[in-house]
């Protein structure tokens, strides 16, 4: 991961990016053949509805240990999409669960066939791509993306290319993902 320590994120948007990573960290190395996604529940929320699952985790009913209230849990859809599904399509069939507070997808992307956004002023200090048209590097390596978002179109991004070290960060790194993403968790509103 890089990211500048002088370049603060908002509190909503730290606590997506933080999410954002724990898919990349649970999804990690193996290579995906189709995309996989993730809802996004509000912590507390679902310690709340699962009083079991708190007590496990020895949160006490004053609070105590309780996660803050941005504290985003990713839950592991298993969705039954087929090898080499084009994630847009996945997107179009999604279906989140009641406490779905966002979501997000992860997959691995021919770098060629899809556009990557420069990183806006905001993104400054985090590894960026050249240019919004081009892939990272010229490498047949896939492109490993997690796009997640929250209905109140908070955004983030991490892409990661096997053969590099770390992830690119930023809020919007691929464009036509992100912008689908936003319109399944709004329609389900």
């Amino acid at each position: 991961m890089t990211t500048s320590a002088d370049d603060p994120l908002d509190a909503p948007t730290a606590a997506l990016a933080a999410a954002v990573l724990e898919v990349a960290r649970h999804v990690g190395g193996q290579p995906l053949a189709a995309p996989h996604l993730f809802a996004l529940a509000r912590s507390a929320e679902l310690l709340a509805s699962s009083p079991g699952i708190a007590a496990l985790l020895g949160i006490g009913e004053q609070g105590t240990n309780a996660p803050d209230a941005l504290h985003l849990t990713p839950i592991d859809l298993e969705i039954d999409a087929p090898a080499g599904a084009d994630p847009l399509a996945v997107l179009e069939s999604a279906d989140w669960p009641d406490l779905t507070a966002g979501g997000a997808i992860t997959c691995d992307l021919a770098p060629q066939s899809w556009n990557v956004a420069s990183t806006s002023p905001t993104d400054a200090g985090r590894r960026a791509p050249r240019s919004s048209d081009a892939p990272l590097r010229s490498s047949d390596a896939p492109l490993r993306v997690v796009v997640a978002a929250l209905a109140d179109g908070t955004t983030w991004s991490a892409l990661h290319r096997g053969d590099e070290d770390g992830y690119v960060l930023g809020a919007a790194l691929l464009p036509e993902i992100t912008s689908a993403l936003l319109h399944t968790l709004r329609e389900r509103g």
